[in-house]
């Protein structure tokens, strides 16, 4: 039985976890842009209820979308 090294070294995994927040951040700003300028459904412009909900809603979107890589990629 012979052990062989793992490809994703702390290097890759530090990276990847940056460039998920980077994505996160931006979805979610283009979520709330989305959320605030257009739809307004009684959330006020600057709140942080709207700026929580939409970085929430970022990282699931970015979330999923590395999931179904991963799954595409490295699963099926």
């Amino acid at each position: 039985m012979s052990t062989q090294p793992s490809d994703m070294s702390g290097f890759m995994i530090g990276i990847l976890v940056l460039f998920f927040l980077m994505i996160s951040y931006c979805v979610g700003v283009m979520v709330h842009s989305a959320l605030m300028y257009e739809d307004k459904n009684n959330i006020g412009k600057d709140s942080r209820r709207g700026w929580v909900l939409s970085m929430v809603v970022g990282t699931g979107i970015t979330g999923w979308m590395f999931y179904y890589g991963y799954y595409m990629n490295f699963l099926r």
